[in-house]
């Protein structure tokens, strides 16, 4: 095998053919001369549209905030934007470059908390754009809905620490367990941190590796990285982020107070075993499941999404279907508030968690704007209408436009004249289904005009592809590193993982992926290569249950850390939506089932037992196991009272000081020594 190596500015060199059309000259002058919306049409599919955006942020140097409908939408448009900005900006490590903003789309009315991950992965980005902010923030509708903690409290709940600066350790930790971390000896997970004396470790969320931090006194001493697994340090910091797990700050004295607050707010008798079930937990300081959605008694939640994304310009992918989207919500939000109420459950109202719609309106209409939107304006004008003038039940949230919600009108159309609509046409390309000849042609066909690009998921894949593309006649260039290039005739095989191949005619670019040659043959690979970084943080915990994994049989009986004690029934493959995952079959109480994804494997453990008995099952969804776990939680506090206790008695009581040996004792010990050493004979015993 011979293939050269060129740097990614070749890539460079590939893509000014698409900053110097005139779509895109026409673009970059609208955003620049300060049009408050800008609609661009033609651009099929999120690649393509990655790549505008990509060249666009560039050109004007602002953060760009792109917004999606769902959060299965936003892991697409981060593969295509990392790997666009690498290739715009000639970088190879694009990992920091672009923020996801999630939300969580569960009911805030069923009585359970949002994902760990997600709040993990809000609070991280958060963080990061109160302290600075990125080039690109991801985020879905709903998350630019949902009312939240300001930037100035979020700030207050992580830390930043640098060596010989001062920083009081007691502080810290209390800012940690406010803000979502466990205390846990060692630390080995994110979200742990644990403190002996003048050391404190924290593992916090975006870092490949826990910290240790050494104090002097409230000086910071040294930071450093260290493997969890050894405890071994691997590298020596200056200073460092460490930011919040989740977004808001809640301490057991607001637990308390929320109790309190709760008990004036559902004072009428109707709500009794409701309120109970939680101010129990709240009294002692302890949360509750769903817990984050009745916090805002007392935790302010008078900012939003809009607070965090000042001076960026607002992205939204296909304005029609978020509007659809949010329609649906706002409207499944009001049922199943007034269902919770009539059940006499506790319940926050909507505008208390999100925003009203018409809040949400004019801060949309205060940021600059670019509408993609695939059809155009006028195409929009007409659905508009139709969904007006046709009659529509509410339903239930989901991505279907059938039976929708009436329009929240959140991106007006108005006069279509006042808004410039810039189109920007791309087309799909072709699926070869593993017809190279048919490839190479097609190939050779466009070097005439424009440039053709191979993205491929690994560097070996990209090495056969230009090895191939070479045999059939094409002149092919492997494109890595970070030296200077043009781009030539041929191709450019690169290694990246777009979501998509696409084509932008006016540019003479063709862009395919490994699926437009290969089919999906190599889609697990590709499963597998995105979701390295979260399978390595799980590693240590999911390692050791594989381990009693191997020996556990249907029928015998699990702990779920969320939900309880369960029977295990094996493993299943469910199809879902044309994507098959594997899941474990956990059945609760009253053939509740539950399917845990193999993925999430840290969450559950082998049930152990000193007595050997049959555990009962637990009701999923009920609250019984949380009783059960604060129930331990008390007792191993009231068990370290009484530790605490019994070693102050101890240290209190006045010792006894015996009085030195005798010289008799001095004589007898050393008659033993003597008989040990055969120098004198040992008593002497007679059979009687």
């Amino acid at each position: 095998m011979s293939s050269s190596i060129e740097s990614n500015s070749i890539l460079q060199s590939v893509l000014r053919r698409v900053a110097e059309t005139e779509e895109y000259k026409n673009l970059l002058a609208a955003i620049r001369r300060g049009a408050p919306v800008i609609s661009v049409s033609g651009l099929i599919g999120g690649p393509a549209r990655a790549l505008i955006l990509t060249l666009l942020q560039r050109d004007v140097r602002r953060s760009f905030a792109i917004v999606a409908e769902a959060n299965q939408d936003l892991e697409a448009w981060e593969r295509d934007i990392r790997f666009w900005y690498c290739a715009v900006h000639g970088v190879s490590d694009c990992a920091e470059t672009v923020l996801t903003f999630p939300a969580s789309e569960s009911d805030p009315y069923a009585g359970s908390s949002p994902h760990a991950e997600t709040l993990e992965q809000r609070a991280l980005t958060m963080w990061r754009l109160a302290n600075g902010g990125h080039d690109f923030t991801l985020l879905t509708a709903r998350s630019l809905a949902r009312r939240t903690t300001s930037p100035d409290g979020l700030k207050r709940m992580g830390a930043y620490l640098r060596r010989d600066e001062e920083f009081s350790p007691e502080e810290l930790a209390e800012r940690l367990v406010a803000s979502g971390y466990v205390r846990e000896d060692p630390v080995a997970a994110v979200g742990e941190f644990s403190i002996r004396g003048g050391i404190l470790d924290v593992w916090g969320p975006g870092r490949p590796s826990p910290l240790r931090v050494e104090f002097f006194g409230d000086t910071v001493y040294s930071i450093r990285e260290f493997d969890p697994e050894t405890q071994l340090s691997t590298a020596q910091l200056k200073e460092v982020e460490i930011a919040p797990m989740r977004e808001f700050a809640v301490t057991g004295d607001d637990l308390r107070l929320w109790a309190e607050f709760a008990r004036d707010r559902w004072r009428d008798e109707r709500y009794d075993r409701a309120l109970r079930d939680r101010t129990v937990f709240g009294d002692d300081g302890e949360t509750f499941p769903g817990w984050e959605w009745l916090v805002s008694l007392v935790a302010p939640t008078d900012s939003s999404a809009f607070d965090y994304l000042r001076n960026s310009v607002l992205v939204v992918d296909e304005p029609g279907g978020v509007d659809s989207y949010l329609s649906n919500v706002y409207a499944t939000l009001a049922e199943n508030y007034a269902a919770t109420e009539a059940g006499d459950d506790l319940a926050l109202r909507p505008d208390e968690l999100y925003l009203k719609p018409e809040e949400l309106h004019s801060r949309i209409e205060a940021m600059t704007r670019i509408e993609l939107r695939t059809l155009g304006r006028s195409a929009a004008s007409v659905d508009q209408q139709i969904r007006l003038d046709a009659e529509q039940p509410k339903v239930q949230i989901g991505r279907s436009r059938i039976g929708a919600a009436p329009p929240l009108f959140l991106f007006p159309l108005g006069n279509l004249a006042d808004v410039p609509e810039i189109e920007l046409h791309s087309r799909s390309v072709r699926r070869y289904h593993g017809r190279l000849v048919d490839l190479a042609k097609d190939v050779k066909r466009n070097s005439d005009i424009g440039s053709t690009l191979f993205a491929m998921n690994s560097l070996g894949v990209a090495e056969r592809v230009s090895e191939i593309l070479r045999e059939f006649g094409v002149e092919a260039r492997l494109v890595l590193g970070a030296e200077s290039g043009e781009a030539g005739p041929g191709a450019i095989v690169t290694v990246g993982q777009p979501s998509g191949g696409f084509e932008l005619p006016s540019a003479g670019l063709l862009v395919h992926v490994e699926t437009d040659l290969f089919d999906e043959a190599s889609d697990a690979a590709l499963r597998t290569e995105i979701k390295k970084e979260t399978t390595k943080r799980k590693k240590s915990k999911t390692a050791a249950f594989l381990s009693d994994f191997r020996d556990l049989k249907s029928g015998d009986y699990v702990v779920h850390i969320d939900h309880g004690i369960a029977r295990f029934a094996g493993l299943q493959t469910l199809d879902l939506g044309g994507k098959k995952g594997e899941f474990m079959l956990l059945f609760y109480a009253d053939e509740a089932k539950l399917y845990v994804p193999v993925e999430r494997l840290d969450l559950v453990q082998r049930y152990s037992s000193g007595e050997g008995t049959q555990p009962a099952l637990d009701r999923l969804g009920g609250i019984g196991w949380q009783k059960t776990k604060a129930k331990a939680k008390r007792a191993m506090r009231d068990m370290a009272d009484e530790l605490l206790r019994l070693y102050a008695e101890r240290k209190l009581v006045g010792g006894y000081a015996f009085a030195a040996d005798t010289p008799w004792q001095a004589e007898f010990e050393e008659g033993f020594r003597r008989v040990r050493d055969g120098k004198e004979p040992g008593p002497t015993s007679s059979a009687s």
